[in-house]
C-alpha cells in the first residue's frame, strides 16, 4: 500500500472512538439477526465481510496497532491449526472441516477489533441493547408464541433463550461497570432494558453469572484486584466441579456433558476431531453440541485443545483483573462461566461481544481509562 493511499485513507478515517463501537455493534447485531450467527453460511459471509473492512480499517489508520492481542491470536490460532489437523483422525472430516471455518471467523473478527481500537466496550454495551430491543419488539407485534423447545421464553433474533440470556447477561455487567467507573448512575439506565430481557429469557446461568460479573466490577472499583481474581478462581472451581459431577436437576445437560466425558476416556488426546460432538453423541437425549465449551473442546480436539481455549479465555480476564479494567473484567466473567455450561462459542452474536471486550482488556488499561460513549 502506498504512503499516498494512506494518508488518504486517515484523511476521510471517523473518530477512533466511533469507529470501534460501530464495529463492535454492527458485528454483534449482525450475527444476532443471522439467529446468533450459528450456521456455517453467516460465517463464511461474515469472514470475507470483516476481512475486507479490516483492510479498510489499515488504510483508514495504518499505524493503529494492539500489539499485546498477540497473545490473544496464538491460542486461538493453534485452536483452529489443531482442529484443522484433526481431520486426519476425526470421526467426520467433513464436520470438523466446517467447524474450523467458525474459528477462522473469531480470528478475523479479533484482527478486525484490534485494528477498531477504542470505543468497542461501548459498542458491546450498545450491540446487546439494539438486541435486547429487537427481541421486546418482536414479542410485542407477534405475540408469545409456544415454541417446541423453548416454551413462551423470549429469545429475540437469536432464536435460543439461553444465547440471548448470555448477551443480556453481558451487556448487564458492562453497564454497571461503566455507572462503577464513572461514579455515574445514568449509565446503568440501560439495566431497565437488560434485566427484564434476562429474567424473560430464563436463563438461569445468565442470572448467576452476571451477579459474580456485578462482584468483580464492584471488587475492581474498590481496588480489590486480589478479591476479583479470588471470585473468577472460586467460581471457575465450582465449574469445574459441576462438569464433572452435574445434579440430576440440570436434566439433558447431564447427559451431555457424560457423553463428552466418555468421549474423552475413550480419546484423551486427540478427541473425536473438531464439530463431531453431536456425531459421536447419538443416543437419546441428542444435541449437535455438549453445551459447554471446555467440555466440547476437550471431547473433539483433546488435552491440547481444552489448554488452548482456556489459555484464549483466562489471558484476557486476568489481564483486565491485573490492570483494574473494571468493565472488561466483568463482561468476560460472564462469559467465561457461561460458556462452561451453554454453547455460546457456537452463538458468534455472543463470542464477539466476549471478544471485542478481551481486545480492550488487552490494551491493558487500568482503572482510570476513559470509555468514550461517543
Amino acid at each position: 500500500m502506498s504512503l499516498t493511499a494512506q494518508r488518504l485513507g486517515a484523511a476521510f478515517a471517523p473518530p477512533p472512538a466511533l469507529l470501534g463501537t460501530a464495529t463492535a455493534a454492527a458485528t454483534v447485531v449482525a450475527f444476532a439477526a443471522a439467529q446468533g450467527g450459528f450456521f456455517p453460511s453467516s460465517w463464511r459471509v461474515g469472514s470475507v465481510v470483516l476481512s475486507a473492512f479490516s483492510c479498510l480499517l489499515v488504510l483508514w489508520a495504518p499505524v493503529r496497532r494492539a500489539r499485546p492481542t498477540v497473545l490473544l491470536f496464538l491460542p486461538l490460532a493453534a485452536f483452529a491449526a489443531l482442529s484443522l489437523v484433526s481431520v486426519s483422525w476425526s470421526a467426520d472430516p467433513s464436520a470438523s472441516l466446517v467447524d474450523v471455518q467458525r474459528t477462522v471467523l473469531y480470528l478475523v473478527g479479533l484482527a478486525g477489533f484490534a485494528l477498531a481500537g477504542e470505543g468497542l466496550v461501548t459498542g458491546v454495551a450498545l450491540g446487546a441493547g439494539v438486541v435486547g430491543a429487537w427481541a421486546f419488539v418482536e414479542r410485542a407485534v407477534t405475540g408469545a408464541h409456544v415454541d417446541p423447545y423453548e416454551g413462551t421464553l423470549l429469545t429475540g433474533p437469536i432464536g435460543y433463550a439461553n444465547g440471548l440470556g448470555a448477551l443480556a447477561a453481558i451487556g448487564l455487567v458492562v453497564c454497571v461497570g461503566l455507572a462503577l467507573q464513572h461514579r455515574r448512575p445514568a449509565y446503568a439506565l440501560p439495566l431497565g432494558l437488560f434485566a427484564p430481557v434476562l429474567v424473560l429469557s430464563g436463563s438461569r446461568a445468565g442470572m448467576l453469572a452476571a451477579v459474580l460479573g456485578c462482584a468483580v466490577a464492584a471488587a475492581l472499583r474498590l481496588r480489590r484486584r486480589a478479591v476479583a481474581a479470588l471470585v473468577v478462581v472460586a467460581a471457575s472451581a465450582a465449574l469445574t466441579a459441576l462438569l464433572s459431577h452435574p445434579p440430576a436437576f440440570l436434566g439433558d445437560r447431564a447427559a451431555y456433558w457424560s457423553a463428552a466425558r466418555s468421549t474423552v476416556a475413550a480419546h484423551p488426546f486427540s478427541g473425536s476431531g473438531a464439530g463431531t460432538f453431536g456425531i459421536v453423541h447419538q443416543q437419546a437425549p441428542h444435541a449437535h453440541d455438549a453445551h459447554s465449551l471446555y467440555l466440547q473442546a476437550l471431547s473433539e480436539t483433546g488435552v491440547a485443545g481444552l489448554l488452548l481455549i482456556v489459555a484464549f479465555v483466562a489471558i484476557p480476564l486476568f489481564v483486565a483483573i491485573r490492570s483494574g479494567s473494571v468493565v472488561p473484567a466483568a463482561g468476560l466473567t460472564v462469559f467465561a462461566l457461561h460458556a462452561g455450561v451453554d454453547w455460546d462459542w457456537q452463538l458468534p452474536a455472543v463470542t464477539f461481544a466476549a471478544l471485542a471486550l478481551a481486545v480492550d482488556a488487552m490494551r491493558k488499561r487500568s482503572v482510570k481509562s476513559d470509555y468514550p460513549l461517543v
